[in-house]
Parts: structure tokens; C-alpha cells; sequence
């Protein structure tokens, strides 16, 4: 046998080997996966067979009390339009006040109620007491909603569409509550060097240990629960390559779970807020085992920003802040960019900010930085700062700013 057939009977027996792995675990995926009840007004549950995994933490796990608009109530963990599911994890929608629609978010966590107002808004009460009007800026609100879970502990598993809302009471979980399945988390780094921690939505899509990676692995597919995975790095712009617990290795591709049509990869990270990294950008991320660090007791619903503003001209104010004329509350989203990842950082989390050619560098309470750009938050778009003073408001041009220091 000469070296050349070595090596191809080499790799035809690593192929077929990598193919019946991905066939096994298509057949575990399948023996653990099961449709949820899907509800619709009026509400009728039926009873469906689920195959549950052992007990979880409930950890930072969403949870709450669902209210439907014929007065059915499902208590339950939740998972909110597919991928959300920890307190953590931000709400995205546009802010309706004085008139003026924005760019808005907020992490369920400072969040006490979601009242249904109509096709496309709701009245959030947030644990501060504050009442803030959003509307539907992408799937969390609104028709477009792509489903809300309520996990039953005990109980099938309930799925309701917006048109079947009233109220949503979110609340801690139970103590002998536990979630049927876990949340992703792990350390994603990219291709620049950052790195983020915290709950990990794969695809904008798959959060939990029982959601399926797809791939096609020697012309065979492959449906991998997460909880099997113990990495996943880039492999190509076509590709990606996945590390097995059980310490195997599979070269996916073939589907948009692990190629650059992937919508992103997002980390829900407690000390800053959350980001999305691009295909192109992202490098690795390695899922862990951690218990959760930000459970519902650690929001507070948020307070006015306030701090010091400092000018080009050496002028310095103290004041409640609003920043680009909209932001007020350190429950908000500064919103940015920097090399393919997008940010929504959590005022709360930001400890300076300062004006830089490119943009605006952004120093967070826990050491780290970034200088963000893309945004009118963050670049000459940007509508001024607003500083309340001693009864009078002040107003900061972006031409004219330099710094605003943030109190803890």
C-alpha cells in the first residue's frame, strides 16, 4: 500500500467516523425534543409527552406569571420570543415619549410588568415604579413576537403568541422550581482580541441545552444539543469546528448555524449589557458550566444618570444627565460598534465617557473599554448633552464636549 492510500483510507475512516456521530446525536436530539403546547385564543391546554432532562438551577432563569386576554394564567419559566430567557438578557424596542419614538432596550431584569396595549406596543412598570411606553423595533414586541414558552415545572409546556397576551408578572422563581432545561453560557472571544461572558444566544436563535446546532458533516446531518457542546470555533467563512464534551471534534457546515449567513452570536453580559458578534468577527466561544452571577434580586429597575460633564472649554457641570437628549435613566442602552460587534451597553455598567475622533470611548465600572462608533449616541449624530443644574437645564453641543464621569 503506498502513502497516498494510507492517507486516504485514513481520511475515509475519519469521515465515516465523524458521520455516524452525527447521526447518534441526531437520534439523541430527536428522543429529547418534543413540540410544546401551542396555545390560541380561547385557550385550550392539551397534554403533550416531553422527555425531561435532570433538574436545573433555576439560577438567572427568566421567570414569571402569564395573564391571557380570556384571564388564563401560566406560571412558568419563560423564554421570550426564542431567545431570551435570563434576566440578563435585554428586551429590545423602541421608547415612545413626548412624541418622539427611539432606539430603545432594557433588561428584563428591571423589568415588573409587560402590559399589552395593542398590535405593536405595550406599558413596561419597572421595579424602580417607573412606567416607560415601548413599541415593537424588531420580535420582542408586537405581532412579530416569534412566541412566548412558559416552562411548567410539572406541567406541559404552554406557547402563546402576542395576540394572546394581557400581562406578564415577572418574579423570582420559586425555591423548589427548576427549569427543565439550561442556559447557555460560556466565554466568547473574537477575531480582534475582546472577549465577553455570560448567557450565550447561538444565531440569535438557540439559548438552552436541549436546542440543536444543525450541520451538515460529510454530506450527513448533524443536530447537536448544546448541552453536548463544549466549543465552537470558526473554522472558515463556511464552517465551523465543533468540540464534543465526550472530546470528538466535527467540521460542520452547510447551514446558517455555522456559516457567515449565522445572524450573530449574542452575549448577554451582567457587567456590561449585552453584545452581538458577527461571523466574520467571532473567533470561539467555550460553554461552561458556571452558575449564573446576575439573578433577579441584583436590578433595581434604575435611577437617574447623573454625573459631571466636562467641555472642550474646561467648563465643568453636575446634574442629573440626559444623554443625546433621550437617555435619562441608568436602566437605558448606549448603543455603538467596534470591529464587527455590536453593543448595547446598560448606562448602569459605564463609568466615563469621553469624545475621541472616531467616536467615543466608553470605560465601564469594571476596568474594561471600548471605543464605540455607528450610533448617534456615540459620533457627531449625537443631539447633545442635556445637565440639569440647580433648577436650570444646561445644554452640552457634541462640538463642545469632552467627558462625562458618571456617579456610582
Amino acid at each position: 500500500m503506498t502513502r497516498q492510500t494510507r492517507e486516504d483510507a485514513k481520511n475515509l475512516s475519519l469521515i465515516t467516523g465523524a458521520a455516524l456521530v452525527g447521526i447518534a446525536l441526531t437520534a439523541v436530539a430527536v428522543a429529547r425534543s418534543a413540540a410544546p403546547v401551542r396555545v390560541t385564543s380561547p385557550v385550550v391546554v392539551r397534554v403533550a409527552e416531553r422527555v425531561h432532562a435532570a433538574p436545573m438551577s433555576a439560577g438567572d432563569r427568566l421567570y414569571g406569571s402569564v395573564t391571557t386576554r380570556d384571564g388564563a394564567r401560566f406560571e412558568g419559566f419563560l423564554r421570550w420570543d426564542r431567545n431570551e430567557g435570563s434576566w440578563t438578557d435585554v428586551l429590545d424596542a423602541n421608547k415612545e415619549q413626548d412624541g418622539r419614538t427611539t432606539q430603545s432596550g432594557i433588561r428584563f431584569g428591571n423589568v415588573r410588568l409587560i402590559e399589552r396595549l395593542g398590535r405593536g406596543e405595550a406599558m413596561l412598570t419597572l421595579r424602580s415604579g417607573e412606567h416607560v411606553r415601548m413599541s415593537g423595533r424588531a420580535t420582542d414586541l408586537g405581532d412579530g413576537l416569534r412566541a412566548l414558552r412558559v416552562d411548567r415545572p410539572g406541567l406541559a409546556e404552554v406557547e402563546l403568541g402576542w395576540g394572546d397576551l394581557d400581562v406578564v408578572e415577572l418574579m423570582p422563581a420559586p425555591v423548589e422550581a427548576h427549569p427543565t432545561e439550561g442556559r447557555i453560557r460560556g466565554v466568547l472571544r473574537t477575531r480582534s482580541g475582546a472577549s465577553f461572558s455570560g448567557a450565550v444566544s447561538w444565531d440569535v436563535d438557540e439559548i438552552y441545552s436541549g436546542d440543536l446546532l444543525d450541520g451538515d458533516v460529510a454530506g450527513e446531518r448533524a443536530r447537536i444539543p448544546f448541552g453536548e457542546i463544549a466549543a465552537i470555533e470558526r473554522y472558515s467563512r463556511r464552517a465551523a469546528r465543533v468540540l464534543l464534551r465526550s472530546g470528538e471534534e466535527l467540521v460542520l457546515e452547510g447551514t446558517n448555524d455555522v456559516d457567515d449567513s449565522n445572524s450573530g452570536i449574542a452575549v448577554s453580559d451582567p457587567e456590561l449589557g449585552e453584545v452581538k458578534v458577527s461571523w466574520g468577527e467571532f473567533d470561539r466561544v467555550d460553554f461552561d458550566d458556571v452558575e449564573a452571577s446576575a439573578p433577579e434580586v441584583s436590578f433595581d429597575g434604575g435611577r437617574r444618570i447623573q454625573g459631571t460633564v466636562l467641555t472642550s472649554a474646561g467648563e465643568r457641570f453636575n446634574g442629573l444627565v440626559r444623554w443625546d437628549a433621550d437617555e435619562a435613566s441608568t436602566w437605558e442602552m448606549l448603543n455603538g460598534e467596534q470591529d464587527g460587534v455590536a453593543f448595547q451597553v446598560e448606562f448602569s455598567r459605564i463609568a466615563r465617557l469621553e469624545r475621541t475622533a472616531r467616536g467615543t470611548r466608553v470605560e465601564l465600572r469594571d476596568g474594561r473599554s471600548f471605543e464605540l462608533s455607528g450610533s448617534n449616541d456615540v459620533d457627531d449624530g449625537n443631539r447633545g448633552i442635556l445637565i440639569d443644574v440647580g433648577g436650570r437645564t444646561v445644554r452640552v453641543s457634541w462640538d463642545e464636549f469632552a467627558e462625562l464621569r458618571l456617579d456610582g
